[in-house]
């Protein structure tokens, strides 16, 4: 510690000797130049912590996440978010969460495929979503993986669909290891519903000439399981 503050003494008289008779504007850039890595080091801490701060002032928790596969880019999804916000009236602390940036193949072989698929994977592991959209033809792939709840776990007996609107996937009985064999034993579960005819989807134009049905299923991990019904119930018209 002597040495260290010998060393700071000497630093400080070598200093005050090249300033000695200096003019006060050649003293401020000095010091400018001298200190300016620490001044820059300061502001930008600054600016980090202003902004965390103000992250944390401003973000909002999810009420719903909802994950929408293969539909029509140019819907609008943002305004079904408000309005359905408004429909359960969440306040300003909340937000709906309608994600549609997912375009995968039945097979999903493709390299847009993978990375869509990778995103579904982390959002669903989350947490981040509630409830899964998406062409009879994709979906039957997410229900197989046995990424979606069993429907009648989840609505009363009232809100149950009629038997003909109802997917049925073919989920394995050992969900890791056997998700991806062929001959692993397993079960049925009824994973989805036909949205096809719902209010929303229909005069939205969501999927506008998809040639297939289109499903609902929720998400087991997700939160807002309470508001996924509600969202369901929304989807039909009020």
């Amino acid at each position: 510690m002597k040495g260290t503050s010998s060393l700071r003494d000497e630093i400080k008289e070598e200093r005050n000797r090249l300033l000695e008779g200096k003019s006060t504007g050649y003293k401020i850039k000095y010091y400018v130049y001298y200190y300016k890595w620490y001044v820059i080091g300061i502001i930008a801490a600054i600016i980090l912590i202003a902004s965390v701060i103000h992250s944390i002032r401003t973000s909002k928790d999810p009420a719903l996440g909802v994950a929408v596969i293969n539909a029509d880019y140019e819907a609008d999804y943002d305004f079904t978010a408000a309005d359905f916000g408004e429909y359960i009236d969440i306040d300003e602390k909340h937000v709906v969460q309608i994600d549609h940036e997912f375009y995968v193949s039945a097979d999903g072989e493709g390299a847009y495929d993978l990375q869509a698929e990778e995103k579904l994977f982390v959002i669903i592991a989350t947490g981040q979503i509630d409830v899964l959209i998406a062409p009879e033809s994709v979906f039957k792939k997410y229900a197989d993986l046995g990424y979606l709840a069993d429907i009648t776990e989840i609505l009363s007996e009232s809100d149950m669909p009629d038997e003909a609107d109802i997917f049925t996937g073919h989920v394995a009985d050992d969900s890791v290891e056997a998700v991806d064999d062929a001959n692993a034993p397993r079960h049925d579960e009824r994973s989805g519903i036909n949205i096809t005819d719902f209010k929303v989807v229909k005069d939205g134009g969501w999927y506008a000439g998809a040639g297939e049905k289109i499903y609902l299923g929720f998400i087991p991990e997700g939160g807002n399981l309470e508001n996924a019904v509600k969202f369901y119930d929304y989807l039909k018209g009020r």
